[in-house]
């Protein structure tokens, strides 16, 4: 198992389809981003900014699907994106999904950092996506995972919330005393969202714990 940790730059970002999105969120001052979902050419981001974000700008942008103020912060406001990049190769969708997950994904002054966990084939082909889309990716590292020594490290925050959440509400038990209906209200979270977040988390788990 290989993590390959690259940056995305503002212009790569551009160059897959995200045009203005970065200059916007920029301008709200963004503070946080936790990636909910992501099917390589489709993503849905949950991000923390400083200031409101424009209705209108994010009307106008083509890269935003759908959007929604979630919540007034103590530090400013929180809003969940559905977006799609364009300009991404339709094979982006498979070969994310080959991919163990995005770990983690984080803001910085070069642009966005994410984490690529995976086979070093998977991480290869996802790069080259990026790469067909105009978007040079700067490879930060790659490196042997070392998240296995515990294997809820193989969870992003957002997938560790909702697999507790699950065990303690008893999904896991036999029989199951809760839905993936009833975790979802308990996290404010739609009943499609929690199902992925299950999957994927549980795909994490087992492929850091069976021989591959």
């Amino acid at each position: 198992m290989r993590e390959a940790i690259v940056t995305l730059s503002d212009a790569a970002l551009e160059a897959m389809g995200f045009e203005g999105l970065v200059a916007l969120l920029r301008e709200a001052g963004i503070r946080d981003i936790e990636m909910l979902e992501d099917h390589g050419t489709t993503c849905v981001p949950q991000i923390d900014v400083a200031n409101r974000l424009d209705p209108e700008g994010l009307e106008a942008l083509e890269c935003v699907d759908d959007w929604e103020l979630l919540a007034e912060t103590g530090t400013g406001y929180r809003y969940l994106l559905e977006l799609s990049a364009a300009e991404l190769p339709a094979d982006a969708t498979e070969d994310h999904d080959a991919l163990l997950g995005n770990c983690e994904t984080s803001v910085t002054d070069r642009g966005v950092l994410i984490s690529l966990v995976g086979s070093q084939a998977a991480i290869r082909e996802m790069l080259r996506n990026y790469e067909a889309a105009g978007a040079v990716p700067d490879l930060c590292k790659l490196a042997e995972y070392d998240g296995e020594a515990n294997p809820l490290e193989s969870l992003t925050d957002r997938q560790r919330e909702v697999i507790e959440t699950a065990y303690e509400m008893g999904f896991y038990e036999v029989p199951r005393r809760a839905s993936t209906a009833e975790i979802a209200g308990e996290l404010g979270l739609e009943d499609a969202t929690v199902s992925e977040h299950l999957q994927r988390a549980e795909r994490n788990l087992l492929t850091t714990q069976l021989p591959t």
